[in-house]
């Protein structure tokens, strides 16, 4: 924006404030997106919830539905948001890999670049983010082949990109090998918020999918002090208060930094601290319709205790001890 071009953001209400705080413009993808959202209920993803009744999967966990769906809700936000390119005249595209697949089908069908923005730990951290929710889940990657192989509704669906669009599209795409990003692969290359040398380590099957894709490793992207944030994101707009502000911590830090003391940043990102019934604070995973393991704030709870452990509490007597923000 401060370079002059023109900026739009295709997103949810819960955003709207940290965007338009940049100078962008804000758009409602509910809105611009009817194919999949009238008379269907938003998720945090599309309108999965409402997808699995209508397939007869209600009762799966949202993680299981959308490993075996997520093409399907592609192709309803494809209609919409190729109006909504021709609208702005969009003459490139940035989306979030991990949640966007339509947003790279939508450019090769536009015919404008894509760059994808990588907020995990590299392109590794797809294998290890996955390979722990199956875990959890009791499924193998092999076990998500077969049911993507055995769901009608997808292979048609996968028909109808290739006959509608020309796009080509497999049922094994992220599960064989487990983990790797199609928004990636189709995009024109893709922006990584980490250093190369703090990426998660990847397998020699993704690290040969990835063979011929070009990542850029910048490290964390910061805004200006006193920028609108979305932490926390909250699925009821009413509930996200928004606009928190950061001048306590950054005070804190640089307090710290100017009496010499290290500062360690205990990032929690913004779904857990949110209250998504699947990845939020008190969310557990589903398995059998039952709910296992340890919730979002547990398991913050338990990242904040590693890091009182291994960086050490705080010790009065010593203005070298670390502050510890998170």
């Amino acid at each position: 924006v401060q370079q002059g071009h023109d900026v739009h953001y295709l997103c949810r209400e819960q955003m709207r404030e940290a965007i338009e705080d940049t100078g962008a413009v804000f758009h409602s993808d509910i809105e611009t997106q009817p194919e999949l959202y009238a008379g269907r209920d938003p998720s945090m993803w599309g309108a999965l919830g409402s997808l699995q009744e209508e397939y007869g999967m209600k009762g799966e966990s949202f993680s299981q539905a959308r490993l075996k769906m997520r093409e399907l809700a592609a192709e309803l936000m494809l209609p919409g948001t190729l109006r909504w390119l021709k609208k702005i005249n969009a003459q490139a595209m940035l989306c979030d890999p991990l949640i966007n697949l339509e947003a790279p089908l939508v450019a090769k069908v536009a015919g404008i670049p894509c760059v994808s923005l990588l907020t995990v730990a590299g392109p590794g951290g797809q294998e290890v983010a996955w390979g722990g929710v199956l875990k959890a889940l009791g499924m193998t990657a092999e076990q998500v082949l077969q049911e993507r192989r055995q769901f009608q509704g997808l292979q048609d669906c996968i028909e109808r990109l290739k006959k509608t669009y020309g796009l080509h599209l497999a049922v094994e795409d992220g599960v064989k090998p487990l983990g790797v990003f199609r928004s990636c692969l189709m995009s024109t290359l893709t922006l990584v918020t980490t250093a190369e040398f703090l990426a998660d380590p990847m397998s020699p099957e993704v690290s040969k999918a990835y063979t011929d894709h070009d990542f850029v490793y910048l490290g964390p992207l910061l805004d200006k002090p006193g920028a609108k944030r979305a932490a926390g994101h909250k699925f009821d707009a009413a509930d996200h208060s928004g606009g928190d502000s950061d001048a306590t911590a950054l005070k804190l830090a640089r307090d710290a930094r100017a009496e010499g003391r290290p500062v360690v940043l205990v990032s929690l990102g913004t779904i857990i601290t949110g209250d998504h019934i699947d990845y939020g604070w008190g969310a557990r995973f589903v398995v059998e319709g039952q709910q296992v393991g340890i919730s979002g704030r547990e398991l913050c709870q338990a990242a904040w205790q590693a890091a009182f452990d291994v960086f050490g509490q705080w010790d009065s007597s010593s203005m070298q001890s670390p502050l510890i923000l998170a």
